[in-house]
């Protein structure tokens, strides 16, 4: 099963969060069934798109619609020129009308929502993340790594903004309860989330067995405070990859490998 299976070829799937983003935006837009879209609604670092089979402006795909289908993964955004490294993503108004041009041709868009600056956990600010009202699947990505380490600027993406959701102090220590009133938090992983769509908090970098086993102690909490999955994964190419689901099936909980 790709997602779940309400994936339909006019999905809008949407990731926010750190640690791990533009991994599993390729991740899944590779493991697609179908050809796909990507894309962004912020800014994303130009080298990081390099694993698209083509790229096109928006300009171009509009006029250019017939030549999706032979590709697998193609980026579009407005523009293709670089500003300082990045590629400047969508403004919410021309993402719809991108959106739109997607559903008629039948081609599912995976898009990066939020920044980050290569810390591995963060908190929204004001403005963030930049979710797509018709969004369908949002996903929040948090790396495990961070468990143990220092709550400082230096390992957190707007730390004000996590001291407030948190209610840690700087200095403090990073642990599983801490990652999970991040994600829990009204204000936290899962901030303007559309109403209707389905919401998957990945736990990336479970690099150990220490890691992987302190992923499945947070998903068991998120899964018993009302979230419906929780990936588990480790997307190192260095490593071994792996993506695990955890999901609630009856009483028992249920593990499936993508």
């Amino acid at each position: 099963m790709f997602i779940d299976k309400s994936f339909t070829q006019k999905s809008i799937v949407s990731i926010a969060g750190a640690g791990g983003k533009t991994s599993l935006l390729f991740f899944l837009a590779k493991k697609c069934p179908c050809p796909c879209l990507i894309t962004t609604t912020t800014k994303i670092e130009a080298r990081h798109i390099s694993g698209a089979d083509a790229y096109f402006t928006f300009s171009d795909f509009l006029h250019q619609s017939e030549s999706f289908s032979n590709h697998k993964v193609t980026w579009v955004s407005p523009s293709l020129d670089i500003e300082n490294g990045q590629i400047i993503g969508f403004p919410l108004d021309l993402f719809y009308e991108f959106a739109d041009c997607a559903k008629k041709l039948s081609l599912p868009i995976f898009l990066e929502a939020d920044g980050t600056h290569l810390q591995h956990i963060k908190a929204p600010t004001i403005g963030e993340p930049v979710i797509p009202l018709d969004t369908n699947f949002l996903f929040h990505i948090t790396g495990l790594d961070v468990l143990g380490k220092q709550i400082i600027a230096e390992n957190v993406d707007r730390l004000d903004d996590f001291l407030k959701i948190t209610g840690t102090k700087e200095g403090d220590f990073i642990t599983e309860a801490i990652i999970e009133k991040l994600i829990l938090h009204p204000l936290g992983g899962f901030k303007n989330a559309p109403v209707d769509c389905k919401r998957i908090a990945v736990l990336n970098q479970a690099d150990t067995p220490k890691l992987e086993a302190q992923g499945d102690s947070i998903a068991l909490h998120l899964l018993e405070n009302g979230l419906e999955c929780v990936w588990i994964s480790s997307m190192n190419p260095a490593r071994e990859m792996f993506i695990r689901a955890v999901t609630w099936q009856g009483k028992q909980l249920y593990n499936f490998w993508l």
